[in-house]
């Protein structure tokens, strides 16, 4: 059979993106259908996204090490399969533990295919793998805006808004099919320069750096998840914003951190990785600040909101790709501890923040976020210096 382009894979894997985006977008406004299906309180549904979490938690610690074993199509493949049983499974759970069960089976599958999909474009385009990671997540935040304008449409037509989940449960499948026939792992290479990087791929979770870029990413993704979920009661609580206009304003902050990612695709191309996430980092930096002075401002404080979101676009493929690039001879480990890392951060910090807001106030909130984005530009510095140490090491 004739090789398949890069491209084409590259294509397949934002297709399989642009999927993921649209199911984590669609459940937030199908909580209450799903509530009603297992005859549970709001309340607790809710815990439906945290088995989700811890599902993908495990899958990403594990899925790293396991691509380096045995290769990113059995992991993708796989994952995908898992995604699309799970999301059927919960789609016909008529009680609260065998939904949380069948999320968490989801989460398995989800943790996966981001760790191999990752890992699949960076293989595909190492030249670019900055630009191409950006593109990448481009797909995940169209899809994770567009999943709730379809879910909003279908309910207001009569149709069960799980239609969503249903169409990513087929693709899935689809798309795992797809990926038996037509993808192909790289060799494993054998050259005498990986032999002499043994040392350093039994060390690699011994590495500074490593826990480093891990911290980068826990604390992204605990402000942006922060930010992001809870946008909207603080526009409320500070501003007075209405509820329905508040929604917009989270909608609106979704919608640039997506067009950071195109702007990153971009700036990519002058830019390291390590060079974006700085810029992203600064100016995420500046805007906390005019949040903190702002709040209880309506347009000042909107605008900001979106400028933050607009500079953490590139942070989570920019940090993927520094970590594929820096550690090549052990990209699945590395990568998938990296994004375990992050999803550490989105399980802990956004609750903690929504505590913050409803024990304290919005100025308060807004000084806890900001000092989490300070938090990010202490690790990119570190990561720098980190950096910089390692290549004069291996110089040597």
């Amino acid at each position: 059979m004739k090789k398949v382009s890069p491209k084409f894979i590259v294509a397949m894997t934002c297709l399989v993106f642009l999927v993921f985006g649209l199911f984590n977008g669609s459940i937030g406004p199908i909580v209450k259908e799903l509530s009603a299906q297992t005859h549970s309180t709001l309340g607790a549904i809710g815990g439906v996204l945290t088995f989700l979490f811890m599902g993908a938690l495990i899958s990403m610690f594990v899925a790293g090490p396991l691509t380096d074993r045995v290769g990113k199509k059995i992991v993708m493949v796989i994952s995908l399969f898992f995604l699309s049983a799970g999301l059927i499974g919960l789609c016909n759970a008529h009680s609260l533990p065998l939904m949380f069960f069948f999320f968490f089976f989801t989460g398995l599958g989800q943790g996966g295919m981001e760790v191999s999909g990752n890992l699949v474009v960076a293989d595909a385009f190492p030249e670019n793998n900055t630009g191409i990671m950006n593109l990448l997540h481009f797909f995940y935040g169209f899809g994770a805006f567009s999943g709730p304008a379809i879910t909003s449409l279908a309910i207001s037509n009569d149709i069960s808004g799980k239609v969503v989940l249903w169409f990513a449960a087929v693709l899935f499948a689809t798309l795992a099919v797809l990926f038996i026939i037509l993808y192909t792992n790289k060799p494993i290479s054998t050259s005498p320069h990986l032999a002499e990087n043994k040392t350093l791929t039994a060390s690699v979770y011994r590495s500074p750096l490593l826990w480093l870029t891990g911290g980068m990413l826990l604390t992204y993704v605990g402000v942006e998840f922060g930010l992001g979920s809870w946008s909207t009661t603080f526009m409320e609580m500070s501003a007075r914003l209405p509820i329905q206009q508040g929604a917009l304003v989270t909608s609106a902050y979704w919608g640039f951190i997506t067009l950071g990612r195109l702007a990153g695709l971009v700036l990519s191309r002058k830019f390291s990785s390590l060079q974006l996430l700085g810029l992203a980092a600064i100016g995420a930096f500046f805007g906390g600040v005019g949040l903190v002075v702002f709040t209880g401002t309506t347009a000042a404080a909107i605008g900001i909101i979106m400028f933050i979101g607009f500079c953490f676009g590139t942070v989570y493929p920019s940090t993927i790709a520094f970590t594929s690039d820096t550690f090549i001879h052990d990209q699945g480990k590395a990568v998938g501890l990296v994004s375990t890392f992050g999803s550490i951060g989105g399980l802990t910090l956004p609750w903690l923040a929504g505590l913050i807001l409803e024990k304290q106030t919005p100025l308060v909130f807004v000084i806890f976020e900001t000092f989490i984005i300070v938090a990010m530009l202490a690790l990119y510095m570190g990561m720098k210096l980190s950096k910089k140490n390692k290549n004069q090491r291996d110089l040597v």
